[in-house]
């Protein structure tokens, strides 16, 4: 008796947190303004890994300065910005982030704040803290 109603706790507690992990990846989910309000990123699941898509921009424009000239014709609308995201509780690490502005990509980490409206995203070159953190907005 005492080894079912363990095995239950057991099995209750592990569903809890399995599905606290899932909503808490899912808060990531959405659309969010850029720092310079200059576009909107939204972040999507794929194969278990956290993207992010440019799907408005205030000016279009070409991705002129890629550091790849073969890419540089290519529209900064559409171009996947955030890339292979994987989830470390509570945040996203191990991920890239594309700069259009400046045409590098960066590793990234992110996370939210704590009201969930604001996406931090930390981008940086070998350690995380020579690097710097950006603040997107949640868009409703």
């Amino acid at each position: 008796m005492i080894k079912t109603l363990l095995k239950k706790a057991a099995l209750f507690i592990f569903i809890l947190f399995f599905a606290n992990n899932v909503f808490a990846q899912n808060d990531f989910i959405g659309r969010w303004l850029s720092p310079s309000k200059k576009g909107i990123v939204e972040t999507y699941l794929q194969n278990n890994k956290l993207y992010g898509k440019l799907v408005w921009v205030k000016t279009e424009r070409k991705d002129i300065y890629n550091k790849d000239k073969n890419l540089r014709n290519r529209e900064v609308k559409g171009m996947v910005m955030l890339s292979d995201f994987t989830w470390e509780a509570p945040q996203w690490v191990e991920g890239k982030i594309y700069d259009p502005e400046g045409g590098s990509t960066y590793s990234s980490k992110m996370w939210l704040s704590e009201d969930k409206q604001t996406l931090n995203v930390r981008g940086y070159l070998g350690f995380s803290m020579l690097g710097r953190t950006e603040k997107f907005t949640r868009v409703k």
